[in-house]
């Protein structure tokens, strides 16, 4: 007599392969959602939300730039050893207001920005006091300005260069063939 055992196959929910493979799509799901969640919360502080409006402002700003220039401005801005003082040097054809506005504006997060009234303190001599210190970084731009915002001249101060940092316009005129 031929006895044959009669071997009766698990349900597919109980064999492993299944689940894993049904398991790691719907944990890439779950660490999607999660990631969609803390992108929609958070607000980087990156973006503006007003790209149009400073797109269109780029032609207003560049006219200031060539006032600057007609006007043969420059400067150099020196920081304090205290991280808030500030002294700055100017040099133009035309005679500058008592006091400027000045604008460290900090590369990627706007909340580090910062500004300073630049009060006249001699002969082309102005000086002037950030609120706090400024944080650490290594890149900052510096803009001068009048209050009317006719004129403005910009700088490029990177901090591993010393506490120094001129401010001027390159020459707007059209090159000569």
């Amino acid at each position: 007599m031929q006895h044959t055992a009669h071997h009766t196959p698990r349900p597919w929910y109980k064999e492993p392969w299944p689940w894993i493979l049904f398991g790691i799509p719907l944990v890439s799901i779950i660490v999607g959602i999660c990631y969609l969640n803390v992108a929609i919360q958070s607000d980087d502080g990156l973006v503006t939300d007003d790209y149009y409006k400073k797109g269109k402002a780029i032609n207003m700003e560049l006219r200031r730039d060539k006032v600057a220039a007609q006007m043969g401005l420059s400067g150099q801005l020196m920081f304090g050893a205290d991280g808030r003082s500030l002294r700055l040097i100017t040099s133009s054809k035309a005679k500058l207001p008592d006091t400027l506005s000045l604008r460290l504006v900090h590369p990627a997060q706007d909340d580090f920005d910062q500004s300073a009234e630049m009060t006249l303190a001699g002969a082309n001599l102005y000086q002037g006091i950030l609120a706090k210190p400024l944080v650490t970084a290594n890149h900052w731009y510096v803009q001068l300005e009048d209050h009317d915002k006719q004129w403005r001249i910009l700088g490029e101060w990177k901090t591993a260069e010393g506490p120094m940092v001129k401010l001027g316009q390159p020459h707007l005129e059209p090159a000569s063939h």
